[in-house]
Parts: structure tokens; sequence; C-alpha cells
């Protein structure tokens, strides 16, 4: 048998680098098209339609499925478990969903679509080019995405054909075709470094296509499903990337999502001889040849997917036990949901304001240990803080909503004059607080861009900072006790660090004027600390606002 000539060889991996290039483009401009048409509908779906282990499961499909990517899947996931919209445990049965709609890309590059993929660019361009609407723009992406995925499984199944006649290729797949765990790890490699298992699959598909796999006695089968046990544990990277610097429930996903693909491989492995048998059976009854590798590579990644997700079905409470102890650690974020709203107890409004004063005096905790935060974050960035940090903030301004909307309920009962006067008070607070938070959040931006531009302040600007900033959290702490204890006393007591704080903000800022000056600080630097001053006194202002509400001074807000 005549070998490939060194040159062809070099040829046909760039075609197939190539060919595997327009692939993965392909995908990547079909999934952006179907997420920019219909995404916030996936979302919506994703976030309020999990609380079934069977709806999870197929709504996880159905999503993957049309957006091509169990990876784009899991990072919404990663996504919405960060910002508190899901719990972890919700996602669970959503990722097993995902293992198989991520299969229907091998399934469509399994049947011979080359006569496909030209219309669909000439029609998807065309669409894409002259579409006036959004919605006919987005229909041409995914026309156009289809069609270069069809093209480039084309280029690579022309790619590896020459392969066919290679002697040395044949003696190579007969030594090394069936050791599982080099198959295993050609799998994880190459899908860790294209981040996608339906690319790797899909490669395999084109090799099987072009009888690359039956080399010697081998079963081909056997060559290929290690490869797609890797290639599906390899998937998980890229919800691992987007896990960095989030919350413990959001890398929980994560592990999730390996903690599946791991466990089907080692439960898979010791029947790699039977499972062929399996696979051509469903292959044959759904219309395929015997001798149809494609197809059946195909069928052993969903018929993989599948499988498990079954298995683990019914032991999903294990399976969240088993994740959190691999992934151990206390669930530090708060509750998002309000805890002591209850429309039910509208009948008695004094409860219904007391339960209300409970959830705003949580609102004002949460803002409190923001400030601590950020405040801290002047000292030194914390990348993972900064994230929490922002899902307090949505958990602030989430409440805030939930409060709100209580109250303008309650008001509509028949009230007492104190407990209007009470209800109207608690709007004021929560408006304070919210405000508060979003002051939070400017610090801490105001200290990353500081960290990031490497500006640092003279010793006597970050000692006025630390000193103003101890003064405003003794005092906001303060009120917020006063208010919880219902103590007008407390309140005014610390009502009068305002006036310290006013000109404590004052003297520091003529003081730093004085430096910038005399050159003794950047004048960037010194931008990020009068912005710092202002929002840590504005923060006094609104601390104080809260007090009056527990003073009962509402006229002087």
């Amino acid at each position: 048998m005549k070998p490939v000539e060194p040159y062809n060889i070099w040829y046909g991996l760039l075609i197939l680098v190539g060919g595997l290039g327009l692939f993965i483009y392909g995908m990547t401009l079909m999934a952006e098209g179907l997420q920019l048409g219909v995404g916030d509908r996936l979302r919506h779906l994703l976030e309020t339609l999990t609380k079934g282990r069977i709806r999870g499961v197929a709504l996880g499909a159905g999503v993957t499925g049309l957006i091509q990517s169990s990876s784009a899947t899991t990072v919404m996931l990663v996504g919405f478990v960060n910002a508190g919209l899901m719990t972890f445990t919700q996602t669970v049965a959503v990722i097993f969903g995902a293992n198989i709609g991520t299969t229907i890309t091998a399934q469509i590059a399994a049947f011979n679509v080359t006569t496909l993929s030209f219309p669909c660019i000439g029609i998807g361009f065309a669409l894409y080019m002259l579409g006036s609407r959004k919605s006919i723009k987005y229909t041409g992406e995914v026309l156009l995405g289809f069609g270069l995925l069809f093209l480039g499984m084309e280029l690579m199944k022309a790619a590896v054909m020459p392969l066919r006649t290679s002697g040395s290729f044949e003696s190579l797949v007969t030594r090394y075709g069936g050791n599982w765990f080099l198959g295993l790890l050609i799998g994880l490699i190459i899908t860790s470094i294209v981040q996608s298992s339906s690319a790797t699959t899909t490669m395999l598909v084109a090799m099987g296509a072009a009888g690359l796999l039956s080399a010697g006695s081998t079963d081909p089968l056997r060559i290929a499903l290690p490869i797609i046990f890797g290639c599906n544990i390899g998937t998980c990277i890229t919800a691992w990337i987007a896990s960095v610097g989030t919350s413990l429930p959001a890398k929980r996903v994560v592990v999730a999502h390996y903690l599946f693909n791991i466990s089907g491989a080692l439960l898979f492995l010791p029947f790699i001889g039977v499972f062929p048998r399996v696979v051509r059976w469903v292959t044959t009854a759904t219309g395929g040849g015997v001798d149809d590798i494609a197809r059946q590579i195909a069928w052993a990644h969903t018929l993989f997917n599948t499988i498990m997700a079954l298995i683990w079905l019914p032991f999903i409470g294990f399976f969240v036990k088993m994740v959190k102890f691999i992934k151990r650690g206390m669930e530090t974020m708060p509750q998002r949901d309000p805890l002591f709203l209850d429309p039910r107890i509208f009948h008695s409004p004094s409860i219904a304001l007391e339960m209300a004063g409970k959830e705003v005096a949580r609102m004002a905790r949460i803002s409190l240990d923001m400030l601590k935060d950020s405040v801290g974050y002047l000292k030194k960035i914390d990348r993972t803080g900064k994230s929490q940090l922002l899902e307090m903030e949505s958990i602030v301004d989430g409440l805030a909503h939930s409060i709100t909307e209580y109250l303008s309920k309650l008001s509509q009962q028949t009230l007492s004059e104190e407990q209007s006067q009470n209800l109207v008070g608690l709007m004021h607070s929560v408006n304070d607080i919210e405000r508060i938070a979003d002051h939070a959040e400017n610090i801490m931006y105001l200290a990353s861009t500081r960290s990031e531009s490497r500006l640092n302040f003279t010793e006597e600007a970050r000692q006025d900072v630390e000193e103003l900033a101890g003064k405003v959290l003794e005092m906001y702490g303060g009120i917020i006790e006063a208010f919880e204890e219902d103590s007008p006393e407390k309140a005014r007591e610390f009502q009068t660090l305002e006036l310290t704080v006013d000109e404590m903000a004052s003297k520091f800022r003529a003081a730093h004027i004085g430096r910038l000056n005399q050159g003794e600080c950047k004048p960037e630097a010194g931008v990020i600390f009068l912005d710092t001053m202002s929002n840590l006194e504005r923060v006094g202002d609104l601390a104080n606002n809260v007090g009056h509400v527990t003073t009962g001074e509402l006229e002087r807000i």
C-alpha cells in the first residue's frame, strides 16, 4: 500500500484545522443568532420553569438543542445562580438535559448535508444583509451559521479522506486504537482546547465517515467511545472558566457538570465491549446501516448522555449531596427573596408593619455589609469580593422593590394615623437604604479604578479615608441597631455623628487640595479621594434620614 506523501498529510491537516475553525465559527454564529432572537425567552424559561425534575431535563435539552452548546447553557446557569436568580439544586436537572441536548449537533453531522450548506449560506447572507427587521437578521444569522457549520464539516471529511490509503496511519490506529486511556485523554484535551464537545464529536463523525476508524480488526466504535467520554469531560472547562470569582453555589454548578460526565465515563468504560452492540441496534432501528459508523458515533454520544441522565434522575438528591460534599463551604450570600413579607397578614396591619420593619432592617444590614466591604477594597481589592458585592447590591434592589410593593398594597387597608405614618417612614427608609447600597457600589468602583490604575494615596490621605469611613460605619451601624430596637434615644445619639462626619469630610477635602497644590499627590488619585469622601459623606446624610424614621421626625427628611 502506497503511503501518503508528507506534503499531502500536512496539507490535509491544514484543511482539517480550517474546516474545524469554520465549523466552530458557524456554530458560534448560529448560537449568537438564536440567543439574540429568542435568548431572553430562553433565559426566562430557565429561570422560571425548573421546579420539576422531568421539566428541568426537558428544558435543559431543549435550550441546549437550540443554542447547540451545553457549555453555553451551563455558563448561563452559573450566571443565574451567581446572581441568586436560581438555586444550585434547581440547576441539576437542567445540567442533565443540557448534556442530552448537546448531542443534536453530532446527529445532524451524521447525515449527508453537503447539498444544504451553500443554500443556507446564500439565503442566510441575503437575509442578514438585506433584512430590515432584527428578527429577519437573526434568522439570516442562524441560517448562515448552519451553512458554515455544514461546510466546515464537509471540509473535515475531505481533509481526512486521503489518510485511508496511509499504511502508517492504519498501523497507528491498529496499535493504539484500543487504548481507552489514550482515547479518553485525546477527547478531553481536544475539547478543552476548542471548548466544544460538539466540535470534537463532529470531527470524530467525519473520521468515521471517511473510514479512518476501521483499520485492522479493532471495532471502530471501541476506538470512538473513549474519545466521546473524554470530550464530555473536556466540555466542562468553559463553565469552569466562567465560574472563576463567582459564589459557592455557582461553583457547585460546575462541579455538578464535571461529576455527571466523569461518573458517566467511569460507569461506561467497563462495558466498552457491550455498549457498541446497543449502539448498532439503535442505529439500525432508526434507519441507519450496520456499517454506518458516522450515525453510530452520533447515537453513542446521545445514548451515553441520555442513559446517564436516566440513571441519576431518581437519585438527584444524592447527587446534590455529593456535589456539596466535594465543594464544601457555607453559602454566605444572603437570601434574595423576602423572609418576613406575607400578604396573608394584611388583616392585621400592626403585625404586617412589624414584619415589613424586620425586612427593612435585614435590607439595611446587607447594605451595611456592602459598605464595610467596599471600604475594605480601598486597602486591597478582591475580585471575588467585588462579584459578591454586586450580587448583594442586586439583592438590595430586589428587596427594595418587594418591600415597596408590599407596603403599597398594605396602604390600601384601613390603617390608623400612627400606622400610616409608620408605613410612610418605612417607605422612606427603603429608598434611603437602597441609595446607601448604591454609594457602597460607587466606592467599590473607585477602589477598583485606583487599584487597576496603580494610583496610590499619600499616607495622610489613606488615614483620612479610614477615619471618615470608620465614623460613617459607626453611625450607620448604630442607627440600624436603633431601628431594630425601635429606640429613638439611641437613634438621636448616633444622629449627632452626622455633623462630625460633615466636619471631617470638609477638613479632609481642604487638606487634600493643599496636598494637590503642593504636588504631593497625583491629580488622578486626588479625584478618586475626593469622590470617595463625597460618597461617604452622602451615606452619613442618608443614615441620618433612616434615624429620623426611628425618632418619628419624618418632616425633617
